[in-house]
C-alpha cells in the first residue's frame, strides 16, 4: 500500500499533469494513507492534497485540512519534514490567499527555524524569498533585501545547475525591484543586468521546462529593466528595450499578460517623453486595456487604467479619464492594492472640481499617510513577532521537557508497579507450581499405596489358597485314602455279600480324590493371578467409569506381561495417562466402546487405547489439557506417543515405553 500511496504522490507532483489530474491522485494517495494509520503518511498526502486545493480555489476545504494537518503535526514534534511542509503551506495560504501577512510571516518564521535546524538549505532559501516578498508587500524594502541576500548567499553554496541558477537569477531581479522603490534606480539596474546575465546562463537543454521557464524570466527582467530607466527618466533606453521586445511576433501567444505590460509600459513611457502621436499613444494604450479586459487581469487593468487616465487628462479627454479612474479605485481596492488606489485618487481629485474633488484629495493624503504608517510599522512588526516566536518555541521546549520529566517519572512508577505484579505473580504461580507438586506426589503415593495393597490382599489370597490346598492335600485327602485301604481290605473277604458295593464306593472315592488333588494343585499356582495387582486396579476404575457413563470395554494382552516385575514408576504413570485418556474419551469423543491393548516387544511395553468416538484432526495443533498432560507424563517415561485421528473415524493412542526392571 505504502508503495501505491508514494506513486500516487509522485503522479499528483508532475508538473506535466493537469490540475484535476492531480488532484484526483492527490484525494487518493490521502484516502489510501488513512487506511494505514501512520500519522507520518497522512500529515504527508493531506499536505500535498491541502496545496491542490488552494491551486482549485477551494480554500475553505484548505484551510480545514491545513487546520487538521497543524494538529497532526503538533503530535509527530519529533517528525520535522510534515511539520515543516504544513507550516510552509499555511504561511502560503495567509500569504497568498487571506492576504494576512501577519499571519504567513508567522508560519514562516517558524518553518524558517525548522528549516536551519534540518539544515534544509533549498527550503529555507524558498523561505527567505516568501518572507522577503512579505516584506516587500509591506513597504519594508531594506529588511526585504536584507533576505535576499541571505538567500543568494545561501544559494551560492549550492551546485550551478538550471534551478539553481533561475533562482539566483530570480532573486538579484527581486532586489533590483527593491532599489527602484527606494530610488536607487542605478543600483536597481545594476542587479537587472546581474539577473539578465546569469538567466543566460540556464541551459537550453529540453528538461529546463520542468523547473524554469527561461524566456519567461527573460522578459520579466527586460520589462522591470526598461521601467528602471524610466523611473531614471533615461526614456530612449526604456523605448529600445520595448521596441526589442516586441520584435518577437509570437509573444502575444507565448505570453499575453507581459505583451500586455509591454504595450502599456511603452504607451505610457512615450507620453512620458512627451510624444506629439497621441493617436499612434492612444492606439497601444487600447490596445492593451482590451487584451487585459479579455484575460479578466484585474492588477493590468487597474494599473493601465490609470495610465490612460493620466494620458486623456492631458490630452483633454476628462470624461474618458473619469471612468478609467474609477474602475481602476474600484478594482484597486478589490485586490487590496493601494498604490493603485492611490494614483486613481490622486487623479479623481483633479477631475472632479469642488468638493467632490477636495474629498477624493482628502482620501489621497489619509490614505499614503496610513500606508507610510504601516511601512514604519511594518519594520518593528515581523521583528516583534519574530521575537514572539522565539519566546514561543522556548517556552514550548521548556514544556515539552517538562512534559517529558513527567512521562518518564510516570513510566518508571509504571514499570516498577507492573515489576511488583510480575513479582507477585510469579510467586503465586510458584506456590500453585508446588502445590500441584506435592499434590501430584500424593496422588502417586495414593497410587502406590493402592498397588501395595491390592499386592498385600493378592499375597493373602495366595497364602489362604496354599492353606486351603494343604489342608486338603494333608488332611482330606489323607482321611480319604486311609477310609479307602480299610475299604479294600474289607473287599477281600469273599464272604461278604456286600462285596460288589464295597468296589463301587472304593471307586468313588479314588475318583473323589482325584478331584481334590487337582483342586489342591490349582490352588497352589501362584502363576493364575501373577497379574492381578495391576490389571485389577485398572480394571475396577475403567468398570466404575463405564457404570457412569455407559460404554462397554475391553483390556486385552497380547502376550504375558509381568507386570510385578515393571518398575512402580511406570505403572503409576502408566494409570494416569489410561485414566487420563478415558475422561477425555468420555469428555469430548462420546464414544461407546473402549478398547485397552497391553504388549511386550524388545523390551518395550507397548499400550493401545482404541475408542470409536467423534475423533478430531490430530494434523491441526491441539492445546487441551488432556493431551497436554499425557504428553507429558509419557516424556517423562522416555516413551513415545503418536495419535492416530480423523473427525468422526474415533481415535487411537499408540504408546512405546522402555522397560526397566524394578531391583
Amino acid at each position: 500500500m505504502l508503495d501505491s500511496i508514494h506513486r500516487l504522490r509522485r503522479l499528483s507532483e508532475n508538473e506535466k499533469s493537469d490540475l484535476d489530474a492531480k488532484f484526483k491522485y492527490a484525494k487518493f494517495a490521502s484516502e489510501l494513507s488513512y487506511k494505514t494509520k501512520i500519522d507520518s503518511i497522512i500529515l504527508k498526502s493531506n499536505t500535498n492534497l491541502a496545496y491542490l486545493y488552494v491551486l482549485k480555489n477551494n480554500l475553505e476545504q484548505s484551510k480545514k485540512l491545513l487546520d487538521k494537518n497543524l494538529k497532526l503535526a503538533y503530535k509527530l514534534n519529533d517528525s520535522s519534514y510534515p511539520i515543516l511542509d504544513t507550516y510552509s503551506l499555511l504561511g502560503y495560504y495567509h500569504h497568498i490567499i487571506e492576504i494576512q501577512n501577519d499571519s504567513a510571516y508567522y508560519y514562516y518564521n517558524k518553518a524558517l527555524k525548522i528549516t536551519r535546524k534540518l539544515k534544509n538549505v533549498s527550503t529555507e532559501i524558498d523561505i527567505l524569498n516568501n518572507i522577503s516578498n512579505l516584506q516587500f508587500n509591506e513597504h519594508n524594502y531594506v529588511n526585504s533585501n536584507a533576505n535576499l541576500i541571505e538567500a543568494i548567499n545561501k544559494i551560492n553554496l549550492l551546485p550551478k545547475n538550471n534551478k539553481n541558477l533561475d533562482k539566483i537569477s530570480y532573486l538579484y531581479n527581486r532586489i533590483a525591484l527593491n532599489a527602484k522603490y527606494l530610488k536607487l534606480y542605478d543600483k536597481a539596474i545594476e542587479y537587472h543586468k546581474k539577473a539578465l546575465s546569469i538567466n543566460n546562463k540556464i541551459s537550453d537543454e529540453h528538461e529546463i521546462s520542468i523547473y524554469v521557464n527561461k524566456f519567461k524570466n527573460y522578459l520579466d527582467i527586460k520589462i522591470n529593466l526598461a521601467e528602471a530607466y524610466k523611473e531614471k527618466k533615461d526614456y530612449k533606453k526604456t523605448l529600445f528595450i520595448y521596441k526589442e521586445l516586441l520584435e518577437n511576433k509570437s509573444l502575444l501567444k507565448k505570453d499575453p499578460l507581459s505583451y500586455v505590460a509591454i504595450l502599456n509600459n511603452k504607451a505610457y513611457t512615450l507620453f512620458l517623453a512627451k510624444n506629439n502621436n497621441t493617436k499612434y499613444i492612444n492606439s497601444l494604450f487600447n490596445k492593451a486595456y482590451k487584451i487585459s479586459d479579455s484575460l479578466n487581469a484585474l492588477y493590468e487593468i487597474a494599473s493601465g487604467g490609470n495610465d490612460m487616465a493620466e494620458f486623456y487628462y492631458t490630452v483633454n479627454k476628462k470624461d474618458s479619464a473619469l471612468i478609467l479612474s474609477k474602475r481602476s479605485y474600484r478594482i484597486g481596492k478589490e485586490i487590496k492594492n493601494h498604490y493603485e488606489v492611490s494614483r486613481s485618487l490622486l487623479m479623481l481629485s483633479k477631475i472632479k472640481k469642488g468638493e467632490a474633488g477636495k474629498q477624493y484629495l482628502y482620501e489621497h493624503i489619509k490614505l499614503n499617510d496610513s500606508l507610510l504608517d504601516i511601512e514604519r510599522a511594518s519594520r518593528n512588526k515581523f521583528a516583534r513577532i519574530q521575537y514572539e516566536t522565539d519566546n514561543y518555541i522556548d517556552e514550548t521546549k521548556r514544556l515539552t521537557t517538562q512534559n517529558i520529566l513527567i512521562v518518564v517519572i510516570g513510566l518508571i512508577i509504571i514499570l516498577i508497579f507492573i515489576l511488583i505484579l510480575i513479582i507477585r505473580i510469579q510467586i503465586t504461580k510458584n506456590k500453585m507450581l508446588s502445590f500441584e507438586s506435592e499434590q501430584q506426589k500424593a496422588n502417586d503415593e495414593i497410587y502406590s499405596l493402592m498397588l501395595r495393597q491390592q499386592a498385600k490382599v493378592e499375597e493373602g489370597r495366595l497364602l489362604e489358597r496354599h492353606r486351603i490346598s494343604e489342608e486338603l492335600h494333608d488332611g482330606i485327602l489323607n482321611k480319604l485314602s486311609g477310609s479307602r485301604l480299610g475299604l479294600e481290605f474289607l473287599s477281600m473277604d469273599e464272604d461278604n455279600p456286600n462285596k460288589k458295593n464295597y468296589s463301587f464306593y472304593i471307586n468313588e472315592i479314588q475318583s473323589i480324590e482325584r478331584e481334590i488333588r487337582d483342586l489342591s494343585h490349582e490352588l497352589k499356582n501362584t502363576l493364575l493371578d501373577a497379574d492381578k495387582n495391576f490389571i485389577t486396579i485398572l480394571e475396577e476404575y475403567i468398570h466404575n467409569q463405564s457404570k457412569l457413563n455407559t460404554f462397554t470395554y475391553s483390556i486385552n494382552q497380547n502376550n504375558v506381561i509381568f507386570w510385578e516385575d515393571i518398575n512402580d514408576y511406570i505403572k503409576i504413570n502408566l494409570y494416569r495417562i489410561i485414566q487420563e485418556a478415558i475422561q477425555n474419551t468420555i469428555k469430548h469423543a462420546k464414544a461407546t466402546n473402549i478398547t485397552i491393548n497391553f504388549s511386550i516387544n524388545s523390551n518395550n511395553l507397548r499400550v493401545e487405547i482404541i475408542d470409536d468416538g467423534m475423533g478430531f484432526d490430530s494434523t491441526q495443533k491441539n492445546d487441551g489439557i488432556g493431551l497436554v498432560n499425557i504428553e507429558s507424563r509419557i516424556s517423562k517415561l522416555k516413551g513415545e506417543l503418536q495419535i492416530i485421528s480423523k473427525p468422526k473415524n474415533g481415535t487411537v493412542l499408540k504408546i512405546q515405553i522402555p522397560l526397566f526392571k524394578s531391583l
